[in-house]
């Protein structure tokens, strides 16, 4: 995991350097859509199970306010549980405020989650803060998640049908635009 983690890193550094030599970024206006890239963790309890949560998400900000994000993910699970995987799609709306070469976002959006296995597909709610230095980003949050499908545990009894997840997410040096 540490060499995964330090293999992603050295992508988005390597890929900050090509995007500075080629061009200054400016945070102040967005001419075009701009699609980057993040990586984050996470982690919660389910049912008084603990779990974690890795993903890769690919963000199309159609404006400085409104952005796409798609990110796949892999649930890692305690005690038994069958790990999950999937993509998570939202819609996300974002205020900015800037400060120099930096910025602090507030975001709040709305989605579904499209998971394996399929009785974990679910609409869900996220919102959270993230602070950005020139291209590099570091922000938190918490998902929310509201099953599709009843929730049966390994002993066949109907289970909660929502769940709360934090998170943390790291993001910067990829990008381009079109």
């Amino acid at each position: 995991m540490k060499a995964l983690l330090l293999s992603i890193l050295s992508i988005l550094i390597m890929g900050s350097e090509a995007i500075a030599a080629s061009k200054s970024a400016n945070l102040n206006t967005r001419e075009k859509p701009l699609v980057d890239v993040d990586i984050g963790g996470s982690a919660g309890t389910y049912n008084g199970r603990s779990f974690s949560e890795i993903n890769l998400g690919v963000n199309l900000n159609f404006t400085d306010w409104l952005t796409w994000r798609n990110a796949a993910f892999k649930r890692f699970s305690s005690q038994g549980d069958k790990d999950i995987s999937g993509l998570d799609s939202t819609l996300r709306f974002i205020n900015t405020s800037r400060f120099d070469s930096s910025a602090v976002r507030v975001f709040a959006g709305a989605g579904y989650r499209f998971a394996d296995p399929s009785e974990k597909n679910a609409l869900l709610g996220e919102a959270g803060l993230a602070l950005t230095v020139g291209r590099f980003g570091i922000g938190g949050g918490a998902k929310y998640l509201k099953y599709d499908k009843l929730q049966i545990d390994l002993a066949g009894n109907e289970t909660k049908r929502d769940d709360l997840i934090y998170f943390i997410t790291l993001s910067g040096g990829t990008g381009f635009s079109f």
